[in-house]
């Protein structure tokens, strides 16, 4: 019985390559618009789709394989009797591979210049279809929705006629995957189209997720998880917006860092850095460049930043590479790097290198973060936005000075990057000391101020920021003692009275702005 497969790709990766070694081995080829075209330039002979249903591609190509010759031929059960009366009847004669990939939707998605009459045209029917038909007829059927599948099975089918089963059963797992994935890209877009909800301000309102879906493919196998004894893994669907340039391969708890860091820094402008361990800054600092800035990061807290994470938002020049080697960091992160410094840096072995694009990194966050539980999954909208300086209210008699003003807005946006409770200490542009993860504010505040002191900042001319309301006047009380006479945070305790009333007696500004930025 004479051999079919039918081949319509729009990656034509490799596509002559397969249909010359099938074409050698006995198999004749059915193909559609630009595939028969790209095939037959290659010298490859093939049937054209319309020859094979006797019907014409119509609709601007949009029809063409959606006929009973097509899909009656690749979902005949062989081993059934009746089935092959049929065929016999209609003329259709069984194709046993069937080679498709589908039209780039996710690539005109994500160019800027695609209009939505390209977006849509761009939804492939007949090639989902295809790969459906042909994997669930997969004892009969071999699918190829992979170029990196075309050379086994060539090799299978010189050394034995035929594929194995176990391959064919593989390749429709892939295959439904495959359609799995693009259908939910379409899907994605269709929704983010519609998304003109106001956002959920309250325990009644609707969630806009109707169904929780997740299903995507495995980037990187991790050594292990936090711990050795935990296997792990790096899964995602979507283009990362930053890539490891040198070094061993991420682990778990180096991408739960780097994930920290790349979040953190997109709340900058000015020229800043942060050193990071365990998903926490140890430092922060901003400058006048990077040099100065890494400076003030590092002096914050000179013990922490030994194997730590450090990110910078302006491309890394050479002196801030030779200051940065005064100790060993186990990841640097940036958005460029000058040729003499990476050549610098690269010395280093077990030092990880990675590189970013922020304008990426927004385009390609999701709309919702995820996190696992015992019994299921929590799902929320990204916490991505620092309080507008114009809802900010100052509660006090005493107004902040224009200086303690800019530090307040830096101090905000440090203490939103930290674990809760978290207490941040700054100037207008380095952190002094930091309180985070601890069971109540006062402990936070103590830790802070101890850590200051530890390292020999002054505190005199420091604000602070807490990223959840004083419950109490104590934490006020233990500010002041050390000089601190400015405060921000977001309000909303039944204390707030209390509170307000110690600042005034105490002779501290205050603002309040309305929005809190706990991190569990």
């Amino acid at each position: 019985m004479k051999r079919f497969a039918l081949i319509s790709v729009s990656n034509k990766s490799g596509v002559d390559v397969l249909a010359e070694e099938l074409v050698k081995l006995g198999f004749s080829i059915i193909s559609t618009g630009g595939t028969a075209k790209f095939l037959s330039k290659a010298g490859i002979p093939v049937i054209p789709i319309s020859e094979w249903t006797g019907f014409p591609e119509i609709m601007d190509g949009r029809v063409k394989t959606l006929h009973p010759k097509v899909h009656g031929a690749i979902l005949a059960d062989l081993d059934e009797p009746d089935h092959l009366d049929a065929m016999l009847k209609l003329d259709i004669k069984p194709i046993g591979i069937v080679v498709v990939n589908l039209y780039p939707f996710e690539e005109t998605v994500a160019n800027p210049e695609s209009t939505e009459e390209d977006i849509i045209e761009n939804i492939d029917i007949g090639g989902p279809t295809l790969i459906r038909s042909a994997a669930k007829n997969y004892k009969h059927v071999a699918v190829l929705t992979d170029e990196h599948d075309y050379e086994e099975i060539v090799i299978q089918l010189k050394e034995k006629h035929k594929v194995s089963m176990e391959m064919k059963k593989e390749l429709a797992k892939k295959a439904f995957e495959h359609v799995e994935r693009y259908d939910k890209a379409i899907a994605n877009y269709f929704r983010a189209s519609l998304s003109h909800a106001e956002p959920c301000t309250s325990g009644d309102c609707e969630l806009l997720l109707k169904e929780l879906e997740i299903s995507v493919p495995v980037m990187q196998t991790t050594r292990y998880g936090e711990n050795p004894h935990q296997q792990a893994g790096y899964f995602s669907d979507s283009s990362k917006g930053w890539e490891q340039l040198h070094g061993k391969p991420l682990s778990y708890n180096n991408l739960l860092d780097l994930d920290a860091a790349l979040k953190a820094i997109l709340l900058f402008k000015e020229p800043t850095a942060m050193i990071f361990k365990h998903t926490n800054p140890c430092g922060i600092g901003c400058g006048f460049d990077l040099l100065s800035a890494y400076k003030k990061a590092f002096n914050t807290d000179p013990l922490s930043p030994f194997g730590g994470i450090i990110i910078v938002n302006k491309t890394l020049d050479v002196a801030t590479v030779n200051e940065i080697n005064k100790i060993f960091s186990e990841i640097i992160i940036a958005p460029d790097y000058d040729a003499v410094a990476i050549d610098i840096l690269k010395k280093r072995k077990d030092r990880r290198l990675v590189c970013y694009d922020k304008n990426m990194l927004i385009k390609e966050r999701p709309t919702y973060e995820v996190k696992s539980i015992i019994s299921g999954y929590l799902v929320q909208e990204w916490d991505d936005e620092i309080t507008s300086e114009t809802d900010w209210k100052i509660v006090t008699d005493k107004q902040p000075t224009s200086q303690e003003y800019t530090a307040l807005s830096f101090a905000w946006r440090a203490v939103s990057i930290l674990k809760s409770n978290a207490i941040a200490l700054t100037t207008a542009d380095q952190t002094l000391g930091l309180g985070t993860g601890q069971t109540s504010r006062i402990d936070s505040t103590e830790i802070a101020i101890n850590k200051a002191i530890h390292f020999g900042h002054n505190l005199t001319d420091a604000v602070c920021a807490s990223d959840g309301f004083f419950p109490f006047r104590d934490s006020v009380e233990l500010l002041s003692k050390h000089g601190i006479k400015a405060v921000i945070q977001p309000g909303g305790s039944k204390g707030d009275e209390n509170v307000i009333a110690a600042c005034n007696e105490l002779g501290i500004s205050m603002i309040m702005t309305g929005m809190r930025h706990f991190r569990h």
